[in-house]
């Protein structure tokens, strides 16, 4: 419950964050992009990792994140 009694939703979203530097970069990617329309981003959870591949190296990081957030009402 929040604090004013109310009961508290959150809403999962998935996404994929990607990066030329590392997978931690890629999550934190992902992270940024949402919170420009996102509000009140409480957590992150890392599913996996991927990266594409050229010529054998690696050129970009992909961080796979499911991303929490209490849903609030409009009053």
């Amino acid at each position: 419950m929040s604090e004013s009694g109310e009961p508290t939703v959150v809403k999962v979203i998935e996404l994929i964050g990607s990066s030329r530097i590392s997978w931690e970069d890629a999550a934190a990617n992902a992270i940024k992009e949402a919170a420009e329309t996102v509000r009140d981003i409480k957590s992150v959870w890392l599913q996996g990792c991927t990266a594409k591949v050229e010529k054998d190296r690696i050129v970009e990081y992909r961080s796979n994140v499911k991303i929490s957030f209490v849903v609030n009402r409009e009053d």
